[in-house]
C-alpha cells in the first residue's frame, strides 16, 4: 500500500509538472495555440454558447475563452446538465451547440446525455479535455484517467479524435468540424491532454464543409414508379425529417398518403393536416398499405412490432446508408437528404403517379376512432389541452419519461417541427430539466416547457442554479405521483397489485424546493386551472416551475406499442 501511496504520489507530482511546463511555455498573447485554436473551431460553427464544467485538464482552454468575448460560458452544476442542455440547443436550431468536460469522471458523467443526442439526431461537439499525453494509455491512474476513453467516447459518437501534438490541431478540428456539418445529425468530440492546450498550432480553419451524398436519380425514378402504381401508401416520418416539412406535406398530398410519426418526427406534419395520422391510426392502416416510405426515421418500431408482408413494399429515404435496409432484404433504399429526395420524388411523381381518392373522409373516421379509444386516458387528455391552449404554435415542449408526454405521442396537436424535444430510442430518463434549459439558450424568442415527473425531477433538478445564474427563461412542468409511476404500474399489471417494489418515493416540498432556487414556483390544482397558472410562468423573464399533484393515471401503453 505504502509503494502504491508513492507511485501515485509521483504520478501526480509529475502531472503537476506537466501542466506548470505547459503553461510556462505557452505562446505570447495573439499567437495561435490548440486551445485558440478550439475557440476558432466553435466561431466557425456559429455557437456563441458553450455548456461547461470547468476543471484543471482544461484551463488554458478557457483562459482562452476569456478573451473570446462572443462565445458564453453557461457553467452548469453537473457534467450530464451539460451534455443534456447541448443536446437542447442542438435539436431545437438543427445547427450544432458545444460542451466542455474534462476527462475521466467528466466524461463518463457527460455519457448519457452524448448517448441521447446519438439517438435523438443531435450535432453535439464535445470537448473533452485529457490526461498528459505521456500518460495516455498506460493505466497510470494519474488524475482523471481512463484505460482507453477513446473506446467509450466512439460508442456514443459518430466521430471522435484526439489531438496529441499542437502540430495536428489543424487538421482535426477541420475534420471534427466537417463531420459534425455532415451527415447524420450525431455527435462528434475530440480530446486534448492537458499539455497540448497551450501548444502552438500552425494553420488556419476553413469554414466547416458539409459533404451531403449525391441523391442517386436511378433510385429516385424506381421509387417514383413503385408509388405510382401504389393503391394505398402510407408514410412514416423521423427526427431525420425534421428539416422537410413542406416537401413532406408536398409528397402527402401528391400520393394522398396518411403520414405518421413517433418522438421527433412528431410536428414534421402539422397534426391538423387532413393527412395526419397519430399512431394507432398508422397502425389501422399498416396491414392494407402496399407501399410505405420512411423519411428520416429507422422505421425500428412498425418492423419489429408489426410487421412486413411479402408484398409490401418499403421505401427508406435516409442520410444514414445503414438505415437503407436494416429490417428487410428488398427495401428499395434512398441515399441522402431528406428534404432533396422529397422534392426530386414530387418531380418524378409528375411522370408516374395514378389517381387516387381523396383520403380525407377515410382519415377523418380513423381520427374519431383513436380519440374514442383513447378517450379514458384522463386527467392526461385534459391536461394535454390545457397546455395546448397556451403554447403558441412554435412553442418548445420537451418531455421527459413521464405519464404525460407518453400520452403526448398519441394525443398532443403538434404543429411545427423541432417544437417537441425527445431522446429518442434513448429514452433517457431526468434529462428533461437540463435538455429543456439548452432549448430555452437556444431559442430564447420561443417559450419552452418542459414535462417532467418527479421520478426524473431530481436527475437534473440542480441545474435550475444555472438557469437562475444565466437568467435563463424555461418553464419546467412537473407532475407528481410520488412513484416511478411507469415502473410501478408495470410491477403490478406483473407481478400483482402487492409486488411492487423499489418504485415509490418521497419527495421535497416542491414549491419550497423551486423557491430555493430562486425560481418562481406555483401550484396548479387540476386542468382548468392550469392554463391561467402557465401564462403566468411563460410570461414570467426567468425560471419558473409549475407543481401539479397527480394520482395513478390510466395506462397509455397499448395506444404506444399497438402490437399486432
Amino acid at each position: 500500500m505504502a509503494r502504491a501511496a508513492r507511485e501515485r504520489s509521483e504520478q501526480d507530482r509529475e502531472w503537476h509538472r506537466h501542466a506548470a511546463t505547459a503553461s510556462a511555455e505557452s505562446s505570447p498573447p495573439g499567437d495561435m495555440t490548440v486551445a485558440r485554436l478550439a475557440v476558432e473551431a466553435l466561431r466557425s460553427l456559429g455557437i456563441d454558447r458553450l455548456f461547461c464544467l470547468p476543471g484543471v485538464q482544461n484551463d488554458d482552454f478557457f483562459d482562452a475563452l476569456v478573451d473570446a468575448r462572443d462565445i458564453r460560458p453557461i457553467a452548469t452544476r453537473h457534467e450530464q446538465g451539460a451534455a443534456y442542455m447541448a443536446l437542447g440547443a442542438a435539436q431545437v436550431t438543427g445547427g450544432p451547440a458545444a460542451l466542455c468536460v474534462v476527462p475521466g469522471p467528466g466524461m463518463l458523467n457527460a455519457a448519457a446525455g452524448l448517448t441521447s443526442a446519438y439517438w435523438g439526431n443531435a450535432r453535439v461537439l464535445a470537448l473533452v479535455g485529457a490526461v498528459p499525453s505521456v500518460w495516455r494509455g498506460r493505466g497510470t491512474g494519474i488524475l482523471h484517467d481512463l484505460p482507453d476513453p477513446a473506446a467509450a467516447l466512439r460508442q456514443l459518437t459518430k466521430h471522435t479524435d484526439y489531438i496529441g501534438r499542437g502540430v495536428d490541431a489543424v487538421a482535426v478540428w477541420q475534420r471534427a468540424t466537417d463531420e459534425l456539418v455532415s451527415g447524420i445529425p450525431r455527435p462528434v468530440a475530440v480530446e486534448v491532454p492537458v499539455d497540448v492546450w497551450s501548444q502552438p498550432a500552425d494553420g488556419v480553419l476553413d469554414e466547416p464543409r458539409a459533404a451531403t451524398p449525391p441523391i442517386d436519380a436511378g433510385q429516385i425514378e424506381e421509387a417514383a414508379r413503385v408509388l405510382g402504381r401504389a393503391r394505398r401508401p402510407l408514410i412514416m416520418v423521423g427526427g431525420g425529417a425534421q428539416d422537410a416539412s413542406e416537401p413532406v406535406r408536398e409528397l402527402a398530398e401528391v400520393l394522398e398518403a396518411p403520414v405518421f410519426a413517433r418522438y421527433m418526427g412528431l410536428g414534421v406534419l402539422d397534426s391538423r393536416h387532413r393527412l395526419h395520422a397519430y399512431l394507432t391510426m398508422g397502425r389501422d392502416l399498416w396491414p392494407d398499405a402496399d407501399v410505405v416510405v420512411g423519411i428520416g426515421t429507422r422505421m425500428e418500431f412498425p418492423n419489429v412490432e408489426w410487421g412486413v408482408r411479402e408484398s409490401q413494399q418499403i421505401v427508406q429515404i435516409n442520410i444514414d446508408p445503414a438505415e437503407l435496409d436494416r429490417y428487410r432484404t428488398g427495401t428499395l433504399g434512398i441515399g441522402g437528404d431528406a428534404a432533396e429526395a422529397c422534392r426530386m420524388l414530387v418531380d418524378a411523381l409528375g411522370r408516374h403517379n395514378r389517381s387516387r381518392e381523396d383520403r380525407t373522409g377515410e382519415l377523418a373516421e380513423l381520427r374519431a376512432r383513436h380519440f374514442e379509444r383513447i378517450a379514458h386516458l384522463e386527467p392526461q387528455l385534459s391536461y394535454l389541452r390545457a397546455i395546448r391552449s397556451v403554447m403558441p404554435d412554435d412553442g418548445i415542449i420537451v418531455e421527459d419519461v413521464t405519464q404525460i408526454a407518453f400520452v403526448a405521442h398519441i394525443a398532443y396537436e403538434h404543429r411545427r417541427p423541432r417544437s417537441y424535444l425527445a431522446t429518442g430510442g434513448a429514452g433517457t430518463l431526468g434529462a428533461g430539466v437540463a435538455h429543456g434549459i439548452g432549448a430555452a439558450v437556444a431559442a430564447p424568442e420561443r417559450p419552452q416547457l418542459t414535462i417532467v415527473g418527479d421520478g426524473g425531477m431530481l436527475f437534473t433538478a440542480t441545474e435550475l442554479a444555472t438557469a437562475v445564474q444565466h437568467d435563463i427563461n424555461t418553464t419546467v412542468l412537473l407532475f407528481d405521483n410520488g412513484a416511478y409511476g411507469n415502473v410501478a404500474r408495470l410491477q403490478r399489471q406483473r407481478f400483482g397489485p402487492d409486488r411492487t417494489i423499489a418504485s415509490s418515493l418521497r419527495n421535497p416540498e416542491w414549491v419550497a424546493f423551486g423557491e430555493s432556487f430562486g425560481v418562481r414556483t406555483e401550484r396548479a390544482a387540476s386542468p382548468g386551472t392550469l392554463p391561467g397558472v402557465l401564462e403566468r410562468s411563460l410570461a414570467h423573464p426567468g425560471p419558473s416551475m409549475v407543481v401539479v399533484d397527480i394520482a395513478d393515471e390510466p395506462d397509455p401503453w397499448p395506444f404506444l406499442r399497438v402490437r399486432r
